[in-house]
Formats: C-alpha cells, sequence, structure tokens
C-alpha cells in the first residue's frame, strides 16, 4: 500500500489508485483481463524492497494478484 493509505489519506491512495488504473487501460497486465475486480499491484514486492513509486505498480486481475502472492514474475505468469 502506498504511504498515503497508511497515513489515513484514503482520497490520495484512491487517485494514485485511478491514475494506475488509466495509465494500465483498466486491463491486467498480466493475462490481459479487463473485467472484474481488478487490484493494484506492487510489481517488486515491498517486502523485497519494492517503492510505492508508479514505476513499481501495475494493475493485476485479483486471479492474478492472488497467484502472484508476494514474488514478483520474472515472466508473465500463464494460465
Amino acid at each position: 500500500m502506498s504511504k498515503a493509505w497508511k497515513s489515513s489519506d484514503r482520497k490520495g491512495w484512491r487517485r494514485i489508485r485511478e491514475r494506475i488504473l488509466a495509465r494500465d487501460g483498466y486491463c491486467c497486465q498480466s493475462c490481459g483481463e479487463s473485467e472484474g475486480p481488478m487490484h493494484i499491484d506492487h510489481i517488486v514486492p515491498k517486502r523485497l524492497g519494492g517503492s510505492d513509486l508508479e514505476e513499481n505498480l501495475q494493475v493485476l486481475c485479483k486471479s492474478c494478484n492472488l497467484r502472484k502472492g508476494g514474488s514478483f514474475f520474472e515472466h508473465p505468469l500463464t494460465q
């Protein structure tokens, strides 16, 4: 989550989330899905040193994000 979320600035996180969704075309960057719940994912997980910078955020569908867990992709997930 972003620093905005941790500091209870939900409005700030919503703005970041909307920017990332728009940038990625409201579509999962792993499988291409555009229906259903979309998650904002840290490409390099925070626990592995990833940041909250927009370059480290991407849209994933719920399924891809849950499959990814706390790891990061060396190549896109396959179905």
